[in-house]
């Protein structure tokens, strides 16, 4: 494995434009940016691509949700709102943990307050779907 210094991204990440999200359905970013092998990166992409088109193609026979559709749906973003505060809680304490340049500090200290701006986000989907079925 190359030196951290000597090591380049795979491949840029995506801006992704809300409208298009589907273009993005599969692995996520946070993990992606970790394969910095090329060819790793697009087979993962890939896969993700994969995985989301056979779950399309099989929509017909999906099962009924019991709680229903709508709210399975705000529970599957609920996770991924979850999953997302994780992260940039994570990226958040870099600045207490880490010496960071001070543009990294800065970015931090950002991440640390966006963190608590999804919380309060996901809080709301929570609180309207229920906590569990």
């Amino acid at each position: 494995m190359p030196d951290r210094d000597e090591s380049t991204p795979a491949a840029p990440i995506p801006r992704i434009d809300p409208a298009l999200w589907e273009k993005h359905e599969g692995l996520r970013e946070t993990l992606l940016l970790h394969y910095t092998d090329p060819e790793a990166n697009e087979t993962l992409r890939r896969l993700g691509d994969f995985f989301y088109n056979a779950s399309l193609a099989c929509a017909p026979s999906w099962p009924h949700q019991p709680e229903g559709e709508t709210r399975a749906e705000l529970r599957a973003a609920l996770a991924d709102l979850r999953h997302l505060e994780g992260f940039l809680a994570s990226v958040g304490r870099e600045h207490v943990v880490s010496s960071l340049s001070s543009a990294d500090e800065a970015l931090s200290e950002f991440a640390e307050r966006q963190t608590l701006a999804l919380s309060r986000i996901a809080d709301e989907i929570e609180a309207a779907i229920g906590r569990e079925v």
